[in-house]
């Protein structure tokens, strides 16, 4: 290979080939705004809003460049700032000041709680009211947002209810492929079934409407081909209206809360379901008999546990920390149980109290033949709430590893939920890391991938802020140490990733 040496103070570099002879190069010193405009907006798409509306404020060739991608994703409504209304009547004006420009730009908005709502003080007290004075404005820009492909409205049922025009508007779009509508009742129905779009993701949350009659559902019948992904947070009885009508054999997510149908009569409406969620406060309705069900399922979410549930699943995540009540077993721990047994999880996700028991973490081991990976969060609290220091975490851990000994685990990444020591530098974190990961790998001899770390909890439940290892290679003698290569932060996630993906053996 020539070598090369570089001199920026007047721009060259040279190259001293095999032979010996040398040669100069020179080279000029580009500006960004000065290449190929295709190469711009490619570097403009992998921005994020935010990080283009800083560039199109540095000058006017960038705001040019960078201003479709501002508007191409917009939030308006963070309750924070309390200014809600009057952000999203400036925002509708500044579109429609120049709409061919501009609206053609936007393929998604999310107008959050705070889009029409205003604090005020009334005896000294502040509460919120609601403010709907930007629905015209708004009714106006959706009525030309022909590209518009995301629309999210927390209020939409009490929105709806008081400018019918919103939603008039909002379904002469086409081109919409994901409506999420929060608060809904009838108007929100009506609104859904008038949409002359075919959206593939359709999201509810909560009925805002009083009583609901039975057979509100009808407006979804439309979609049953396009429909891809369905989320209902809070009114799972929604379903209970059209599991009965539709088979819908393109939907292959749902995601559900609040009453819920029998789990045989969501396989029969669903047959071809990949991925299922159970949100907080749910209730399944129990099974009168036989419950034919899906072959497997891709993926499982359950914030408490279903004992019955009937089907294989490839990755489970349980939303519930295990032994959060102290002393003996609680119901929950023991419905967990055949949960696991019954799913059989490849790859499972758990956050594990520090009541729990060794007698239920061997019983959960043994409940699960097919585990290859396990990602585990430590709490010492009920409910997730963490104050765990690193010694505690450590201790807990290798008082625990004899459990996963006997395992055919491949990967096991271990967190606690427990502020970061800031006190400690980057290296003695390391070392910690890379300590308690040479204890696991030394105890657990299919281990190939050991990650060690901390929950973000701002993040979620198991997001975790990581040090990842892999087992290089294991000395002959049993009692030695494995060798363990250190990953970069970048390495670590495709490794992470490959493993929550780890295929289910034949």
């Amino acid at each position: 290979m020539p070598e090369q040496h570089t001199d920026t103070s007047n721009g060259t570099f040279s190259t001293t080939n095999s032979s010996g002879n040398h040669h100069l190069f020179s080279y000029r010193r580009l500006r960004l705004l000065s290449l190929n405009r295709d190469v711009l907006k490619t570097i403009g798409d992998f921005c994020a809003p935010a990080d283009a509306l800083h560039l199109a404020m540095t000058c006017r060739d960038a705001y040019d460049l960078a201003m479709p991608r501002v508007l191409s994703d917009v939030s308006i409504g963070d309750p924070v700032f309390n200014d809600g209304p009057d952000r999203l009547h400036k925002f509708c004006n500044f579109m429609l000041a120049d709409p061919k420009r501009r609206t053609r730009h936007l393929r998604a908005l999310r107008l959050l709680e705070g889009a029409f709502a205003r604090v005020t003080s009334v005896g000294g007290r502040e509460r919120l009211d609601a403010d709907f004075s930007s629905a015209d404005v708004l009714a106006n820009l959706l009525r030309q947002a022909d590209n518009l492909r995301l629309i999210h409205i927390r209020d939409a049922e009490p929105l709806f209810q008081h400018h019918p025009a919103v939603y008039e508007a909002l379904s002469q779009l086409t081109a919409l492929n994901e409506v999420s509508l929060y608060y809904i009742g009838n108007s929100t129905l009506k609104a859904i079934s008038q949409l002359r779009s075919t959206p593939a993701v359709i999201e509810n949350g909560l009925w805002k409407d009083g009583p609901r009659p039975q057979g509100d559902i009808t407006p979804f019948g439309p979609f049953v081909d396009s429909m891809r992904h369905l989320k209902l947070w809070e009114c799972g009885c929604m379903l209970e209206s059209v599991i009965d009508r539709h088979v819908w054999a393109n939907l292959h997510t749902l995601e559900i809360g609040g009453r819920i149908a029998k789990i045989s009569e969501l396989a029969h409406a669903f047959p071809n379901l990949r991925r299922l969620t159970f949100y907080h406060e749910f209730s399944v309705k129990p099974e009168t008999g036989p419950a034919p069900c899906w072959p497997e399922l891709e993926y499982l979410e359950t914030s408490a546990p279903i004992p019955s549930f009937p089907s294989p699943v490839r990755r489970l995540r349980l939303a519930y920390p295990i032994g959060s009540s102290p002393g003996l077993q609680s119901s929950s721990d023991l419905k967990t149980l055949p949960l696991t047994e019954r799913t059989n999880p490849v790859v499972l996700s758990c956050t594990v109290s520090d009541s729990t028991s060794g007698i239920m973490l061997e019983r959960m081991k043994s409940s699960m033949p097919s585990l290859r990976y396990l990602e585990l969060v430590y709490t010492d609290g009920p409910c997730g709430r963490c104050g765990v220091q690193w010694n505690t975490f450590q201790e807990w851990t290798e008082r625990n590893v004899e459990i996963l000994r006997t395992t055919s685990l491949v990967g096991l990444c271990v967190g606690y939920a427990g502020a970061v020591d800031t006190s400690s530098s980057s290296s003695t974190r390391r070392r910690r890391c890379l300590y308690l990961a040479r204890t696991l790998a030394k105890r657990v001899k299919s281990l190939k991938y050991i990650g060690v770390g901390s929950q973000d909890a701002e993040a979620g439940m198991y997001a975790l802020d990581c040090a990842w290892f892999r087992v290089s290679s294991r000395p002959a003698d049993e009692h030695a140490t494995p060798v363990l290569e250190t990953l970069s932060p970048a390495e670590g996630e495709r490794v992470r990733e490959m493993l929550l993906d780890t295929p289910r053996e034949m």
